[in-house]
């Protein structure tokens, strides 16, 4: 089976939409209610929005192909891009998401990769993500890389406030 991972374009916008609310959806929706779901996903995936962020310099997406399929995708944000941490030395993984029919096809452990490359590349000390409390899998998925918790934000779903945790992988060899 063959993997690719590619930068998104603007002209991949609808595709990053459509991925982005299915993969979203099939995460987090059985867990809230349908008004909150449909709320959350009108406004954090609209094109403008997206189209705006692929145009951010300080923001990158990526695609990954199984086969030539779309399997999930990725969003790096560096800067002041950042959506908690304005460090200059940090490299923030806003979005790491895979489709549920291709779990465990170590495709999630693929983009951490690509990620701690280009945060490698570019020369941060250190990058940080936010994950869900309850969302187990996540949890075990970035502790086993290497990930741990450093502080604790909320997350608005619709009107459903949600506890947040941050976690940090330091990048070794990085001056």
């Amino acid at each position: 089976m063959e993997r690719k991972i590619k930068p998104v374009y603007l002209t991949d916008v609808k595709s990053l939409q459509q991925l982005s609310r299915e993969t979203f959806a099939e995460t987090f929706g059985p867990y809230n209610s349908a008004e909150n779901m449909e709320r959350y996903l009108a406004t954090a995936y609209q094109l403008d929005q997206l189209r705006y962020e692929i145009e951010d310099g300080q923001s990158q997406f990526f695609f990954i192909y199984l086969d030539e399929h779309l399997a999930g995708y990725l969003k790096l944000n560096f800067g002041d891009a950042q959506s908690e941490i304005s460090d200059e030395d940090s490299m923030e993984i806003e979005r790491i998401y895979v489709k549920q029919n291709f779990h465990k096809l170590a495709l999630g452990k693929n983009l951490m990769q690509h990620a701690l490359n280009i945060a490698r590349q570019a020369g941060k000390k250190y990058v940080w993500l936010g994950v869900w409390e309850n969302n187990q899998r996540a949890l075990k998925f970035y502790e086993g890389q290497g990930f741990v918790p450093f502080s604790e934000h909320v997350f608005d779903l619709g009107s459903s406030s949600q506890r947040d945790l941050l976690l940090k992988y330091n990048l070794k060899g990085v001056k």
